[in-house]
Protein backbone atom coordinates (compact mmCIF):
# COMPACT_ATOMS: atom_id res chain seq x y z
CA UNK A 1 0.00 0.00 0.00
CA UNK A 2 1.30 3.40 -1.01
CA UNK A 3 0.58 6.49 0.90
CA UNK A 4 1.12 10.65 0.26
CA UNK A 5 1.56 13.22 2.51
CA UNK A 6 -1.11 15.90 2.11
CA UNK A 7 0.57 19.39 1.33
CA UNK A 8 -0.07 22.55 3.07
CA UNK A 9 -0.80 24.05 -0.20
CA UNK A 10 -1.69 21.62 -3.25
CA UNK A 11 -1.88 24.61 -5.73
CA UNK A 12 2.11 24.48 -5.76
CA UNK A 13 2.66 20.90 -4.50
CA UNK A 14 4.82 18.75 -7.28
CA UNK A 15 2.68 15.35 -8.65
CA UNK A 16 3.12 12.25 -6.66
CA UNK A 17 2.17 8.88 -9.20
CA UNK A 18 1.29 5.56 -8.47
CA UNK A 19 0.82 2.64 -11.29
CA UNK A 20 1.02 -1.11 -11.28
CA UNK A 21 4.77 -1.10 -11.77
CA UNK A 22 6.20 2.49 -10.91
CA UNK A 23 6.37 5.50 -8.20
CA UNK A 24 7.04 8.73 -9.00
CA UNK A 25 6.76 12.28 -7.69
CA UNK A 26 8.03 15.28 -9.92
CA UNK A 27 8.52 19.58 -9.26
CA UNK A 28 5.26 21.59 -9.44
CA UNK A 29 7.32 23.09 -12.58
CA UNK A 30 5.86 20.15 -14.55
CA UNK A 31 2.39 21.21 -16.10
CA UNK A 32 -0.74 19.24 -16.13
CA UNK A 33 0.40 18.15 -19.61
CA UNK A 34 3.95 16.83 -19.02
CA UNK A 35 2.57 15.26 -15.24
CA UNK A 36 -0.35 13.68 -17.93
CA UNK A 37 2.08 12.33 -20.14
CA UNK A 38 4.69 10.54 -17.28
CA UNK A 39 1.63 9.16 -16.62
CA UNK A 40 0.53 7.71 -19.37
CA UNK A 41 4.54 6.45 -19.71
CA UNK A 42 4.21 4.87 -16.30
CA UNK A 43 0.76 3.26 -16.96
CA UNK A 44 1.68 1.89 -20.53
CA UNK A 45 1.94 -1.59 -21.23
CA UNK A 46 3.48 -1.65 -24.58
CA UNK A 47 6.31 -3.83 -23.27
CA UNK A 48 4.85 -7.07 -23.51
CA UNK A 49 6.14 -7.61 -20.28
CA UNK A 50 3.67 -10.14 -18.13
CA UNK A 51 3.00 -10.74 -15.01
CA UNK A 52 1.90 -14.26 -13.69
CA UNK A 53 -1.50 -14.36 -14.08
CA UNK A 54 -1.54 -13.02 -17.70
CA UNK A 55 -1.71 -9.22 -17.03
CA UNK A 56 0.26 -6.72 -19.01
CA UNK A 57 2.93 -4.30 -16.66
CA UNK A 58 4.16 -1.55 -17.52
CA UNK A 59 7.27 -0.66 -19.20
CA UNK A 60 10.86 -0.83 -17.56
CA UNK A 61 12.57 2.26 -16.14
CA UNK A 62 14.59 2.50 -19.08
CA UNK A 63 11.61 3.06 -21.66
CA UNK A 64 10.15 5.14 -19.10
CA UNK A 65 13.00 7.95 -18.98
CA UNK A 66 13.27 7.89 -22.99
CA UNK A 67 9.63 9.12 -23.05
CA UNK A 68 10.56 11.37 -20.53
CA UNK A 69 13.48 12.70 -22.32
CA UNK A 70 11.54 11.99 -26.19
CA UNK A 71 11.89 15.74 -28.07
CA UNK A 72 8.99 17.82 -27.80
CA UNK A 73 7.83 20.50 -29.57
CA UNK A 74 9.59 24.05 -29.10
CA UNK A 75 6.65 25.49 -27.46
CA UNK A 76 6.12 22.80 -24.70
CA UNK A 77 9.63 22.23 -22.82
CA UNK A 78 8.39 19.17 -21.55
CA UNK A 79 10.93 17.28 -18.85
CA UNK A 80 13.06 19.44 -20.12
CA UNK A 81 11.92 22.21 -17.72
CA UNK A 82 11.58 19.86 -14.83
CA UNK A 83 14.41 20.35 -12.43
CA UNK A 84 13.40 17.58 -9.93
CA UNK A 85 11.80 14.27 -10.04
CA UNK A 86 12.14 10.70 -8.85
CA UNK A 87 10.77 7.84 -10.32
CA UNK A 88 11.39 3.89 -8.60
CA UNK A 89 10.14 0.43 -10.71
CA UNK A 90 8.91 -2.21 -8.24
CA UNK A 91 11.21 -4.86 -10.42
CA UNK A 92 10.64 -7.95 -8.40
CA UNK A 93 8.35 -8.57 -5.19
CA UNK A 94 9.94 -11.81 -4.05
CA UNK A 95 13.62 -9.91 -3.78
CA UNK A 96 12.12 -6.19 -2.92
CA UNK A 97 13.96 -5.35 -5.87
CA UNK A 98 13.57 -1.62 -7.28
CA UNK A 99 15.15 0.62 -9.90
CA UNK A 100 15.60 4.55 -9.47
CA UNK A 101 15.67 7.59 -10.98
CA UNK A 102 16.87 10.94 -9.57
CA UNK A 103 17.30 14.47 -10.99
CA UNK A 104 18.10 17.62 -9.32
CA UNK A 105 16.76 18.30 -5.07
CA UNK A 106 14.53 15.38 -5.50
CA UNK A 107 15.20 12.06 -2.99
CA UNK A 108 15.11 8.53 -2.78
CA UNK A 109 15.34 7.82 1.02
CA UNK A 110 15.47 3.80 1.42
CA UNK A 111 14.14 2.23 4.87
CA UNK A 112 17.43 2.12 6.79
CA UNK A 113 18.03 5.65 5.74
CA UNK A 114 20.20 4.97 2.54
CA UNK A 115 19.62 8.41 1.01
CA UNK A 116 19.75 8.37 -2.95
CA UNK A 117 20.28 11.69 -5.34
CA UNK A 118 20.53 13.67 -8.36
CA UNK A 119 22.28 16.26 -7.47
CA UNK A 120 25.45 16.88 -9.61
CA UNK A 121 23.91 15.22 -12.87
CA UNK A 122 23.52 16.73 -15.71
CA UNK A 123 20.46 14.40 -16.37
CA UNK A 124 19.45 12.31 -13.72
CA UNK A 125 21.28 9.38 -11.68
CA UNK A 126 20.49 5.68 -11.87
CA UNK A 127 20.36 2.73 -9.53
CA UNK A 128 19.15 0.05 -8.22
CA UNK A 129 18.47 -1.64 -4.48
CA UNK A 130 16.69 -5.18 -3.33
CA UNK A 131 15.59 -6.23 0.00
CA UNK A 132 13.89 -3.01 0.30
CA UNK A 133 11.32 -3.04 3.41
CA UNK A 134 10.04 0.31 2.17
CA UNK A 135 11.37 4.05 0.39
CA UNK A 136 10.02 7.22 0.18
CA UNK A 137 10.17 9.53 -2.82
CA UNK A 138 9.99 13.46 -1.56
CA UNK A 139 11.29 16.99 -3.37
CA UNK A 140 13.92 17.98 -1.56
CA UNK A 141 14.44 17.94 2.34
CA UNK A 142 10.74 16.57 4.23
CA UNK A 143 7.84 18.90 3.27
CA UNK A 144 5.95 20.87 6.03
CA UNK A 145 2.88 18.10 6.22
CA UNK A 146 -1.04 18.28 7.14
CA UNK A 147 -0.76 14.16 7.48
CA UNK A 148 -0.99 11.31 5.39
CA UNK A 149 -3.31 9.66 3.17
CA UNK A 150 -3.42 6.30 1.31
CA UNK A 151 -3.21 6.06 -2.69
CA UNK A 152 -4.40 3.26 -4.92
CA UNK A 153 -3.39 4.00 -8.40
CA UNK A 154 -3.62 7.56 -9.82
CA UNK A 155 -1.76 10.80 -9.41
CA UNK A 156 -2.13 13.44 -6.70
CA UNK A 157 -0.68 17.09 -5.91
CA UNK A 158 1.92 15.67 -3.12
CA UNK A 159 5.71 16.18 -2.54
CA UNK A 160 6.05 13.40 -0.70
CA UNK A 161 4.98 9.37 -1.65
CA UNK A 162 6.01 6.37 1.17
CA UNK A 163 5.47 2.76 0.11
CA UNK A 164 6.19 0.13 2.79
CA UNK A 165 7.93 0.84 6.36
CA UNK A 166 8.80 4.85 6.43
CA UNK A 167 12.60 5.43 6.04
CA UNK A 168 12.65 6.97 9.52
CA UNK A 169 11.19 4.09 11.17
CA UNK A 170 12.89 1.18 9.26
CA UNK A 171 14.01 -1.68 11.64
CA UNK A 172 16.99 -3.36 10.90
CA UNK A 173 17.46 -7.22 8.70
CA UNK A 174 14.69 -9.71 9.73
CA UNK A 175 10.97 -9.78 10.24
CA UNK A 176 11.32 -5.57 10.37
CA UNK A 177 7.43 -5.14 10.15
CA UNK A 178 6.89 -7.20 13.25
CA UNK A 179 9.34 -5.48 14.99
CA UNK A 180 8.69 -2.27 14.15
CA UNK A 181 4.97 -2.92 15.28
CA UNK A 182 5.82 -4.52 18.75
CA UNK A 183 7.20 -0.78 19.29
CA UNK A 184 4.17 1.03 18.77
CA UNK A 185 1.53 -0.93 19.89
CA UNK A 186 0.56 -2.72 22.58
CA UNK A 187 1.56 -6.52 23.45
CA UNK A 188 -0.60 -9.36 22.05
CA UNK A 189 -1.38 -10.06 25.78
CA UNK A 190 -3.29 -6.56 26.10
CA UNK A 191 -5.05 -7.83 23.52
CA UNK A 192 -6.14 -11.21 24.88
CA UNK A 193 -6.86 -9.24 28.14
CA UNK A 194 -9.35 -7.13 26.64
CA UNK A 195 -11.27 -9.86 24.89
CA UNK A 196 -11.08 -11.95 27.69
CA UNK A 197 -13.03 -9.33 29.33
CA UNK A 198 -15.16 -9.15 27.05
CA UNK A 199 -16.09 -13.04 26.71
CA UNK A 200 -16.59 -12.78 30.77
CA UNK A 201 -19.03 -10.36 30.24
CA UNK A 202 -21.60 -12.64 28.56
CA UNK A 203 -20.24 -14.98 25.93
CA UNK A 204 -19.68 -12.33 23.01
CA UNK A 205 -17.08 -13.09 20.65
CA UNK A 206 -15.30 -11.21 18.19
CA UNK A 207 -16.29 -11.00 14.78
CA UNK A 208 -15.25 -9.03 10.94
CA UNK A 209 -17.18 -6.38 9.65
CA UNK A 210 -16.79 -5.56 5.87
CA UNK A 211 -17.12 -2.30 4.09
CA UNK A 212 -19.79 -4.21 2.12
CA UNK A 213 -21.86 -4.69 5.27
CA UNK A 214 -21.36 -8.41 5.83
CA UNK A 215 -20.38 -9.95 9.01
CA UNK A 216 -17.55 -12.53 9.60
CA UNK A 217 -17.56 -15.02 12.20
CA UNK A 218 -13.73 -16.21 13.22
CA UNK A 219 -14.99 -19.78 14.24
CA UNK A 220 -12.59 -20.72 11.21
CA UNK A 221 -9.63 -18.85 9.75
CA UNK A 222 -10.69 -16.09 7.37
CA UNK A 223 -8.40 -15.55 4.05
CA UNK A 224 -9.23 -12.73 2.07
CA UNK A 225 -7.80 -12.27 -1.80
CA UNK A 226 -8.33 -12.05 -5.07
CA UNK A 227 -8.32 -15.90 -5.53
CA UNK A 228 -7.59 -17.44 -2.54
CA UNK A 229 -7.18 -21.30 -3.44
CA UNK A 230 -8.99 -24.03 -0.96
CA UNK A 231 -5.90 -26.03 -1.43
CA UNK A 232 -3.66 -23.91 -0.34
CA UNK A 233 -5.85 -22.68 2.36
CA UNK A 234 -7.69 -26.23 4.09
CA UNK A 235 -9.69 -25.45 6.72
CA UNK A 236 -10.03 -21.47 6.37
CA UNK A 237 -13.11 -19.58 4.99
CA UNK A 238 -12.23 -18.19 1.92
CA UNK A 239 -13.52 -14.40 0.91
CA UNK A 240 -13.34 -13.55 -2.63
CA UNK A 241 -13.06 -9.82 -3.25
CA UNK A 242 -13.05 -7.63 -5.67
CA UNK A 243 -9.90 -5.60 -6.81
CA UNK A 244 -10.29 -3.82 -9.90
CA UNK A 245 -6.99 -1.51 -9.07
CA UNK A 246 -5.24 -4.91 -8.83
CA UNK A 247 -4.32 -3.23 -4.74
CA UNK A 248 -5.63 -7.01 -3.12
CA UNK A 249 -3.23 -9.74 -4.24
CA UNK A 250 -4.58 -13.22 -5.03
CA UNK A 251 -3.60 -14.72 -1.11
CA UNK A 252 -3.92 -11.31 0.83
CA UNK A 253 -4.37 -11.32 4.11
CA UNK A 254 -5.45 -14.70 6.99
CA UNK A 255 -7.49 -13.28 10.24
CA UNK A 256 -7.50 -16.15 12.68
CA UNK A 257 -8.61 -16.72 16.31
CA UNK A 258 -5.39 -17.79 18.50
CA UNK A 259 -7.03 -18.17 21.70
CA UNK A 260 -8.87 -15.06 22.35
CA UNK A 261 -6.80 -13.04 20.50
CA UNK A 262 -7.77 -11.89 16.69
CA UNK A 263 -4.39 -12.25 14.78
CA UNK A 264 -3.94 -10.76 11.42
CA UNK A 265 -1.19 -12.31 9.29
CA UNK A 266 -0.07 -11.20 5.54
CA UNK A 267 -0.24 -14.07 3.02
CA UNK A 268 3.21 -12.68 1.17
CA UNK A 269 1.01 -9.90 -0.56
CA UNK A 270 2.54 -7.62 -3.14
CA UNK A 271 1.21 -4.29 -1.75
CA UNK A 272 0.33 -4.94 2.55
CA UNK A 273 -2.90 -4.27 4.59
CA UNK A 274 -3.11 -1.07 6.87
CA UNK A 275 -3.77 -1.85 10.11
CA UNK A 276 -5.50 1.68 12.03
CA UNK A 277 -5.66 0.47 15.42
CA UNK A 278 -8.33 2.27 17.93
CA UNK A 279 -6.30 5.60 19.45
CA UNK A 280 -5.90 6.02 15.17
CA UNK A 281 -1.85 4.61 15.03
CA UNK A 282 -1.33 3.23 11.55
CA UNK A 283 1.16 0.33 10.34
CA UNK A 284 1.35 -1.52 7.35
CA UNK A 285 1.60 -4.96 7.43
CA UNK A 286 3.75 -6.81 4.96
CA UNK A 287 6.29 -9.99 4.43
CA UNK A 288 4.15 -12.51 5.94
CA UNK A 289 4.08 -10.45 9.19
CA UNK A 290 1.67 -10.92 11.68
CA UNK A 291 -0.10 -8.25 13.99
CA UNK A 292 -2.68 -8.83 17.19
CA UNK A 293 -5.96 -6.66 16.53
CA UNK A 294 -7.90 -5.41 19.62
CA UNK A 295 -11.26 -4.51 19.17
CA UNK A 296 -12.34 -1.28 17.06
CA UNK A 297 -9.02 -2.01 14.67
CA UNK A 298 -9.57 -1.69 10.73
CA UNK A 299 -7.48 -3.31 7.90
CA UNK A 300 -7.35 -1.63 5.13
CA UNK A 301 -6.96 -4.28 1.71
CA UNK A 302 -7.29 -1.92 -0.90
CA UNK A 303 -9.77 -1.24 -3.52
CA UNK A 304 -11.89 0.50 -0.47
CA UNK A 305 -12.46 -2.91 1.31
CA UNK A 306 -11.92 -2.10 5.23
CA UNK A 307 -12.68 -5.12 7.96
CA UNK A 308 -13.41 -3.81 11.46
CA UNK A 309 -12.82 -5.82 14.72
CA UNK A 310 -15.81 -6.19 16.42
CA UNK A 311 -17.56 -8.01 19.03
CA UNK A 312 -21.02 -9.99 18.50
CA UNK A 313 -23.13 -11.13 21.27
CA UNK A 314 -24.43 -14.88 21.30
CA UNK A 315 -21.37 -16.53 21.49
CA UNK A 316 -21.31 -20.37 20.68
Amino acid sequence: MFTYAVARDPAVAGYAMVSERFLAVVSADADDATALRLWRALSSSDSGVTAGDGDSLAADLASVLAAMSAETPAADPGFAAVADFAVVELVDAPTRSVALAVRGGAQIVLAGGDVRTGEGSLTWRESAASEVAGLTLQLGPAPALLGSLPLGRGVVRADRLDWGLPAEEAAPPGPPVGTLRREHLPEPADDRTEFSRVHRRGGTRPVLRLSDGRELDLDLPVVFGRSPKPAAHPGARLITLPSPRREISGAHLEVRLDAEAVIARDLGSTNGTIVRDPDGAMQLLRHGASAALAPGATLDLGDEVIATVGVADGGR
